[in-house]
């Protein structure tokens, strides 16, 4: 099912601040994002997020938000829990080294968003390469 037409493109963070930071052993964090959403379409419920980030082409970590959350029609804020963890071929040091010189150039996302309306009709939403300058240009703040 095709979700544009609920007008979900107009959906906006306008501002995000990171609440928590968890180490998950050395190549993981569980990471807790508060959002704040512009929400001009109906409500729905983002009932998963996974994906790749990958740098230069080759895969970097996964992530995934494994919880349900809710978003309502019009403006509010959320807690989104984010699990993130590196590639196997990423190691911790190369990690650490990225956080003095990162250049948000080299980074893409693919991202599979599944959603669920109130109605219960569900839709997905694909994100493929997506520039993280241009993932980040959907945030206003």
């Amino acid at each position: 099912m095709a979700v544009s037409c609920t007008r979900l493109q107009d959906v906006r963070v306008t501002d995000y601040a990171i609440s928590t930071v968890e180490n998950v052993g050395f190549t993981g964090l569980k990471v807790s994002v508060r959002l704040t959403v512009d929400n001009p379409a109906r409500e729905f419920t983002v009932l998963s997020l996974s994906g790749t980030v990958k740098k230069s082409g080759k895969d970097f970590g996964v992530f995934g938000m494994y919880s349900p959350l809710t978003i309502e029609s019009g403006t509010g804020q959320y807690l989104a829990p984010l699990e993130l963890s590196l590639a196997e071929s990423v190691s911790p040091f190369e990690m650490l080294g990225l956080i003095s010189s990162m250049n948000s150039d080299e980074f893409t996302v693919d991202a599979l968003f599944r959603i669920k309306y109130p109605s219960g009709v569900k839709g997905r939403l694909k994100l493929h390469d997506i520039p993280l300058d241009e993932l980040m240009s959907y945030i206003v703040r």
